[in-house]
């Protein structure tokens, strides 16, 4: 066990927390401001903090009672990489552990793969079989410690598998992952690597199986920030999150759950991007649409469901590569908008994001701006504190409106059939095209981008990272194809494919795979394969079995 197994145990029982309640003059404040008289709008539209429709936030004092999570993502090389940066992160204060894949993992390939071995590791960790996790969470309790993933279908099958191979129940594993796999499909994959049919099968299949089986296990459902980036207004991306969790929700309660079991388990992925006040009235607008579908439309009596949990992480796409310092800017407000705005964790990019994978002082500095925000401005002092504003409030009308009536064009075609026919990823072409229009004609300003350009500075430092350990897991993963029962693991994959070749949930036989040192690319392509797709989307790599 690593000397600071310790530092993880120690993360369940640390928090950020509210210092003060007075202002930084003085002034004592209240835990919320309401209007003298409650009218029937205000009930029906706003509602106060922790009532329905949670315009105004998920709980009554907010942040008095529950202090965001604060999340700073770390991945790169390999997991004993991993695994030193995130020691770095909680000995300076983070309260969570937030890990990022390398995208060759996200995607399912083994670090073997022909056409990708030199990218192992480059843009996060490397975790292709079940003893990579094994070494990652070397001595942390998941039944404890609340592990977060960046990461789609394969994240949960594996971090079970570490868990059930260490004899404890699916029921005690907590953690959270990102399993929306039609977010992947729009945002880079391409419906050449996730069919839009195959990558939602999937996700419902997760979802069913976590919700049943692991109720501890949060699920960051629909991933609303990839989506965002890609090219969505705030108004666009409550309307096709909402069109993906509507049809999520339609699929689980023909499977026999109810919206009161399942939606308690989600939490939406969103950004907070540079326009302050827009961003506040979309969380806020977010919340009361998301309440009042899960009640009127699917029939919730279950608080718990109406009141949506928001993970947020800053815009990395709003940060510019010229003078990477302004990103502390852009990342503070941004952080700031998104408190006001009532989410429940926080991951702020690190100014250094547009240069390289974050150096670890810049993740300190991510670190520190949160702490700044808990401790010296005062954000987490008062629940919705521009609740009666009359510009937060009309511009919160306004998002949700055109919200609504973005998500009614989708439904109308179908959400399936929009994105396989590739009318969202023209909506989403639109939107950039129409953003850099504004830019080219210096209608819309970036500072360092298209205005306030320096003509000469420093090269930014880059973070580096010795190799050597990255080198050492491929030759490792190597062997371990080599020498692991090869009975187990063919009988393993097998019935991975006849479970899903017969239309039932593979989730557990995706975790007994793992067990049986399957890979990643081995399982995912075999869950390929019974869908009747090739087994190596990059067409290099036959399947390992006949199958029977």
């Amino acid at each position: 066990m690593s000397e600071n197994a310790n530092l993880f145990e120690s993360v369940e029982n640390v928090e950020i927390k509210l210092s003060r309640t007075k202002t930084w003059s003085g002034l004592e404040t209240e835990p919320a401001y309401f209007p003298k008289e409650r009218d029937e709008a205000y009930t029906k539209n706003l509602g106060d903090p922790g009532s329905f429709p949670f315009t105004r936030g998920a709980y009554p004092q907010m942040y008095r009672s529950r202090m965001w999570t604060l999340r700073n993502i770390v991945g790169y090389g390999s997991p004993e990489d991993t695994r030193q940066g995130l020691e770095m992160v909680l000995a300076s204060g983070g309260t969570g552990v937030s890990i990022v894949p390398d995208p060759l993992t996200t995607q399912s390939v083994d670090a073997d793969h022909p056409a990708f071995a030199p990218e192992v590791g480059l843009e996060g960790c490397s975790l292709p079989t079940l003893r990579d996790a094994e070494r990652l969470l070397d001595g942390v309790d998941l039944a404890k410690v609340d592990t977060a993933w960046h990461w789609g279908a394969m994240a949960y099958p594996l971090i079970a598998s570490v868990h059930a191979k260490r004899g404890q129940p699916l029921s005690t594993l907590q953690g959270s992952n990102m399993p929306d796999m039609l977010q992947q499909t729009l945002c880079g994959w391409g419906k050449h690597l996730v069919p839009a049919e195959f990558g939602h099968r999937i996700a419902v299949d997760e979802i069913e199986f976590s919700v049943r089986n692991s109720p501890k296990w949060a699920l960051g459902m629909p991933q609303a920030y990839d989506l965002r980036e890609r090219g969505l207004s705030p108004a666009g991306e409550i309307a096709l999150g909402m069109a993906m969790i509507n049809k999520t929700m339609e699929d689980l309660i023909e499977r026999g759950l109810t919206v009161d079991q399942v939606a308690p388990s989600l939490a939406w992925v969103s950004t907070s991007d540079i326009d302050f006040f827009e961003e506040v009235a979309k969380f806020r607008a977010l919340r009361r649409y998301w309440a009042r579908t899960m009640k009127e439309r699917f029939g919730s009596q279950d608080v718990r469901a109406q009141r949506l949990r928001i993970a947020c992480h800053t815009s990395g796409k709003s940060l510019v590569y010229k003078q990477p310092l302004n990103n502390l800017t852009r990342t503070a407000i941004q952080g700031l908008a998104a408190l006001c705005g009532g989410v429940q964790s926080l991951e702020a990019c690190t100014f250094d994001e547009p240069v390289c994978v974050p150096t670890h002082e810049a993740r300190e500095l991510a670190t520190r701006q949160q702490q700044i925000l808990a401790n010296e401005v005062g954000a987490a002092r008062v629940a919705d504190p521009f609740g009666g504003s009359y510009y937060v409030e009309a511009l919160t009308d306004q998002v949700e409106a055109e919200a609504i009536a973005m998500l009614t064009r989708i439904e109308k075609v179908g959400l399936i059939e929009a994105i396989a026919s590739g009318q969202i990823e023209q909506m989403m072409d639109d939107f950039n095209f129409e953003l850099q229009r504004e830019m080219d004609s210096g209608e819309r300003i970036m500072v360092g981008v298209n205005r306030f350009v320096p003509e000469d500075e420093p090269s930014p430092t880059r973070f580096k990272f010795d190799r050597t350990n990255t080198y050492a897991h491929i030759r490792r993963f190597s062997e371990l194809k080599q020498q692991r029962d090869q009975g187990l693991w063919s009988t393993a994959l097998n019935k991975v494919h006849t479970v899903v070749r017969d239309g039932n949930n593979p989730m557990q036989a995706m975790i007994d795979a793992f067990i049986a040192d399957a890979s990643i690319g081995e399982i995912w392509g075999t869950v390929r394969v019974a869908y009747g797709h090739p087994f190596d989307p990059y067409g290099h790599l036959q399947a390992p079995l006949s199958y029977t």
